[in-house]
């Protein structure tokens, strides 16, 4: 379970051992609350992957854009990954690849209008190539919660924060990357490869 959820599961089931003296009856149902709190915040365990080139899904979901598309907050030419999330997906966030955190950008200005309170960070890696992650929060639960700090490192697949109840990724890597996945597929946090990173 992740830890952001356990302050609210073990609330709702507080609460929910009170009620049960007064409603014995209706007791079943009441404990299902704790027990769906649970599964919505499931974080099963992951075999990372082990390619340093690699840049690997920071969410679980499925990818409706791969394309050539500029990077608006370095402004360099990239390969833009938009993966969106449903409501049953597991909402850990993971890092896409191993180095530094550079920089962190709140509520940035984008060119999509249609969503807001972005969370954008900077990861450069060993290799100096820069990897962006724009997290953006559902329009129903607009919050998420991120660990990372300006100056960390952070390895390939550590988990940093979540990202609930149906939210969109974008991801900006290298132009010139090697691309692993297209438009339709389904992919998991720190085990997916995205695309990997070309250096001779």
């Amino acid at each position: 379970i992740a830890k952001e959820g356990w302050s609210l599961i073990l609330f709702s089931g507080f609460i929910v051992a009170v009620l049960q003296h007064y409603v014995t009856y209706y007791a079943v149902v009441l404990w299902s609350v704790p027990l769906v709190l649970a599964w919505f915040y499931r974080d099963p365990f992951r075999v990372l992957s082990s390619d340093p080139l690699g840049l690997v899904s920071p969410v679980n979901g499925t990818v409706i854009a791969a394309e050539a598309h500029p990077d608006p907050f370095l402004g360099r030419d990239a390969f833009l990954f938009r993966i969106s999330m449903s409501l049953t997906d597991i909402f850990s966030i993971r890092s896409v690849t191993e180095g530094k955190i550079i920089q962190q950008w709140l509520d940035p200005e984008d060119d999509d209008n249609m969503r807001s309170l972005a969370h954008a960070i900077q990861i450069k890696t060993d290799e100096n190539d820069d990897i962006m992650i724009v997290l953006r929060p559902g329009r129903f639960f607009k919050k998420l919660s991120c660990d990372a700090v300006i100056g960390q490192r952070i390895g390939q697949g550590h988990r940093c924060g979540i990202i609930p109840f149906g939210s969109c990724v974008d991801i900006y890597v290298p132009a010139t990357s090697s691309i692993n996945v297209s438009v339709g597929d389904t992919v998991e946090a720190g085990t997916s490869l995205l695309a990997s990173l070309k250096h001779h």
